[in-house]
């Protein structure tokens, strides 16, 4: 996303066609629903050794790929790599690759294993789109542990499951890039900050963007800056209160 680009095209991505093989959501907007619930209470335990891995490739956006590795304990690497695409940026921030570890917290950590788990590590086939779906970047999911082990890619899923655990991931990685703007745009242009705040505001409800401790340190030190105005500094207050707080990881 980078920047609206990234926050938009990639978390929502080209509307699918409607196809025999696959139909699309009546609301291909809307975050997909948490196919983790009561149903699955008691099946939490994950191998400490276990990791998921997600990667994501378009060579038409920004960035034009990049990797979640997440471990069982919720900790985890995230990597992006700029492409050639021009940025269709307002604020005309330059495209950087990010190289930083995150973490996740423990309902959104048992979840995405849990979708694991019942996905057969991924050892699975994942694309159901057919090539009458538009092509909304290759996504490929991987489960390495004690009890499983596979990978599949594909450019677009019905599986209710598949869809929720993209739409996590990209919200991970649309908070981890509105971090690096935020942090940019306090060093060098504070004035754009209450906007790009007030966009962040957006994804956050919208769902489009999660796990919001990820970037706490550049929303608390623009909470603390005085020579910032004192509407973009509540913004920032208002999203680190949706913050979890974390425990130290095991």
């Amino acid at each position: 996303m980078i920047a609206r680009a990234f926050a938009f095209c990639l978390l929502l991505g080209a509307l699918p066609a409607v196809s025999q093989e696959a139909t699309p959501p009546d609301n291909p907007d809307a975050k997909p629903a948490d196919p983790v619930g009561p149903a699955f209470r008691g099946e939490t335990d994950v191998a400490p050794t276990s990791t998921i891995t997600f990667k994501f490739e378009d060579a038409r956006q920004q960035p034009a790929r990049y990797q979640i590795v997440l471990h069982a304990n919720g900790v985890g690497h995230f990597n992006s790599q700029v492409g050639p695409a021009q940025p269709t940026d307002i604020a005309q921030l330059p495209p950087e690759n990010q190289d930083r570890d995150i973490i996740v917290a423990d309902k959104t950590r048992a979840s995405i294993f849990l979708v694991a788990r019942k996905e057969h590590g991924f050892a699975i086939k994942c694309e159901s789109g057919g090539n009458k779906i538009a092509f909304q970047g290759t996504k490929t999911v991987s489960y390495d542990g004690p009890d499983a082990h596979g990978t599949c890619s594909f450019n677009y899923s019905s599986d209710a499951k598949l869809q929720w655990l993209v739409a996590e991931m990209e919200g991970i990685a649309t908070t981890l890039e509105e971090g690096r703007r935020l942090t940019m745009e306090h060093v060098h242009g504070r004035l754009t900050l209450d906007a790009e705040l007030g966009n962040l505001e957006t994804l956050v409800k919208e769902g489009q963007a999660t796990e919001i401790e990820n970037i706490a340190p550049v929303l608390q030190a623009i909470i603390v800056d005085e020579n910032v105005i004192t509407r973009a500094r509540r913004r920032a207050q208002a999203l680190l209160d949706t913050a979890p707080l974390l425990p130290a990881p095991k």
